[in-house]
């Protein structure tokens, strides 16, 4: 039974973003369901401790987890992003809203490559899609919570179908792509992981200043992300130079 108590928390992870995906669809992206995909985010980190706690880690639980996060961070993301484009597409170029599903395309092909690699222990190479996942699940969250502010109406009405392609696009691309990305496994002292510590220290400010510019701290998230993005930039190319 032990080795079957990681699994447990992988199925949580897929539950909750299948019930996300179908609510979504329903209700569209400013939905409190979103919050599902934060909650697929703890369990995702959860059945790895659990299973390295236990000593239990071993290929099929490596391959659900997988499974588990094409669909919560993967697919949920694609239906997020078709729906925003649903609602601010014009009628002539409504047929963009189906370029939202190469997000869940480059997770799946992500995820794959993540699963016979040998060179992500430290590191990644490519974005991993639970960053995706949580990115996009974010701007949901920002969304519902401006959503019945009406002061801070300019976030939630701000997003052009253009940004949200840039935005699709520039996630999808992060994902499949050769780019090094940092992880939070810190070794040695501070000054070896200066850009870890950068971060930190920015994301706890970032609810601060969100919560003044637009009265909502859930809009730290998706901006907490593009820092993660830009940091790795400086960290990649850090490292190509090193």
């Amino acid at each position: 039974m032990k080795k079957h108590i990681p699994n447990l928390f992988t199925l949580g992870n897929l539950i909750c973003g299948s019930i996300a995906v179908l609510k979504i669809s329903q209700e569209g992206f400013y939905t409190p369901y979103v919050f599902l995909l934060f909650l697929a985010g703890f369990f995702d980190v959860l059945d790895g401790a659990v299973a390295r706690a236990l000593k239990v880690s071993g290929e099929m639980g490596r391959e659900l987890d997988s499974l588990a996060d094409v669909v919560s961070f993967g697919l949920a993301p694609s239906v997020i992003a078709y729906q925003m484009l649903s609602e601010s597409l014009p009628a002539s170029m409504e047929w963009m809203k189906y370029l939202a599903f190469i997000n869940v395309s480059c997770a799946a092909h992500r995820l794959a490559k993540f699963n016979i690699s040998s060179d992500q222990t430290t590191d990644f190479s490519g974005m991993p899609s639970p960053a995706n996942g949580l990115f996009w699940g974010a701007i949901s969250v920002a969304a519902w919570d401006v959503y019945a502010n009406t002061s801070s109406a300019y976030f939630y009405t701000s997003f052009s179908p253009w940004i949200i392609l840039f935005l699709l696009f520039l996630t999808s691309f992060l994902m499949v792509s050769t780019f090094r990305m940092f992880s939070f496994k810190m070794k040695g002292g501070l000054m070896h992981n200066k850009i870890q510590l950068t971060y930190i220290i920015t994301a706890l400010l970032l609810p601060v200043i969100t919560f003044i510019i637009w009265h909502s701290i859930f809009a730290a998230v998706p901006i907490a992300i593009v820092v993660y993005m830009g940091l790795s930039g400086v960290y990649h190319f850090g490292k190509v130079r090193g």
